[in-house]
């Protein structure tokens, strides 16, 4: 809509055409146009903050990252009813085009004229937590009303994880690929017949939330003789022994040259032909160690069968047991697998990874 200066010119889908106005109507649209321009970009944030303000005092006075995904996922803030009315505040984030809104873990759900309080607030998934080295605001609004306050910019430097999500919280990563759900920081992937399954989620197991992985084999020749599922990352080489937290329902069994039946555990690749398999399976008489004619380097952790059970691994220590130099970056993968050899149905627990506090790693040979 455009004002002339002696009409108002009205566009239509086949041209236009002027009517004629008077001082005092011409003024009136004016007017009339100028109040519908500033309501729409009051509604439309162009004028800024200032019109649509919260009465309130905010200030972020901690910011945490407890499930080291490398992502703020939990926050602490302070806030402050200045107004004369009570409030029900209702958090979110904002670091993309749309805002994230994050729950109140702790807090009152109303907050009084004059009152104060701190607030606990987390991340609803993953996607909702902006990744360090990002900039982003804490917004909280009244849900009952548009009004809002926002925090000043916040960003936290990126940090070198050595694992992310070690323990294996915030099933909410899906591949926009293949459609599997994982933990935060982990790709999934999964390679089976059509006549076998396998299976991986999260799962409840003697009052112990841990990855529950489960295979299924046929026991018809597979592509690859296997079927297998996992979770993997790469990460940087462990400078430092970590400790895993295990339970295995899936037993030691071997066929000649210590080909393997079945396999539950951890898979280490370093870009090189060299992989490792640190397995965690009953032997029922001890830990085992060898090759396989194929290279592989198979250790084999003796646990107790269908019991949590605590293992270190100390990878600087292997690497120079096996006079292997020590890599930049590994493949770390945790996986479970059945030997096309003959039908099985084997599975394993996994509650996370831990790095053993102020343990030193060993320097591999060069």
């Amino acid at each position: 809509m455009s004002v002339a200066s002696s009409g108002l010119r009205i566009g239509l889908s086949r041209g236009a055409f002027r009517l004629p106005l008077t001082t005092r109507a011409r003024n009136g649209i004016i007017a009339v146009a100028v109040v519908v321009l500033v309501t729409a970009m009051v509604v439309a944030g162009v004028l800024g903050e200032s019109y649509a303000t919260l009465p309130v005092t905010l200030r972020v006075t901690s910011t945490e990252d407890p499930l080291d995904i490398g992502a703020t996922t939990r926050a602490t803030v302070a806030l402050r009813n200045r107004g004369s009315e009570e409030i029900a505040p209702r958090f979110s984030l904002s670091w993309l085009p749309e805002p994230y809104y994050w729950r109140i873990v702790s807090g009152p759900l109303v907050l009084k004229p004059g009152q104060s309080a701190d607030y606990t607030i987390a991340a609803l998934d993953s996607i909702s937590a902006p990744a360090d080295g990002e900039a982003f605001q804490i917004k909280v609004n009244d849900s009952r009303s548009i009004t809002y306050a926002i925090s000043a910019p916040i960003e936290i430097p990126k940090r070198q994880l050595p694992i992310v999500n070690p323990s294996l919280s915030l099933w909410t990563q899906r591949d926009p690929a293949t459609g599997f759900i994982s933990p935060a920081g982990w790709s999934m992937y999964e390679h089976h017949d059509r006549d076998d399954h396998t299976t991986i989620r999260q799962a409840d197991v003697l009052g112990v939330q841990a990855a529950r992985f489960h295979v299924v084999q046929a026991g018809h020749r597979d592509p690859g003789l296997w079927a297998h599922t996992g979770l993997m990352q790469q990460i940087p080489f462990p400078t430092r022994p970590f400790e895993i937290r295990v339970l295995s329902r899936t037993p030691y069994e071997a066929i000649s040259g210590g080909w393997l039946v079945t396999a539950f555990g951890i898979e280490i690749r370093d870009g090189s032909q060299n992989v490792i398999w640190l397995l965690f399976q009953h032997t029922g008489n001890g830990d085992r160690e060898y090759d396989l004619p194929n290279g592989y380097h198979i250790k084999v952790y003796d646990v107790p069968f269908g019991a949590w059970a605590t293992r270190t691994i100390d990878l600087p220590a292997l690497y120079q047991e096996l006079h292997r130099k020590q890599p930049r970056a590994v493949m770390l993968k945790l996986f479970l697998g059945a030997s096309s050899a003959q039908a099985n149905d084997v599975e394993g627990y996994i509650a996370g990874l831990q790095l053993v506090p102020g343990a030193q790693g060993t320097s591999a040979a060069k």
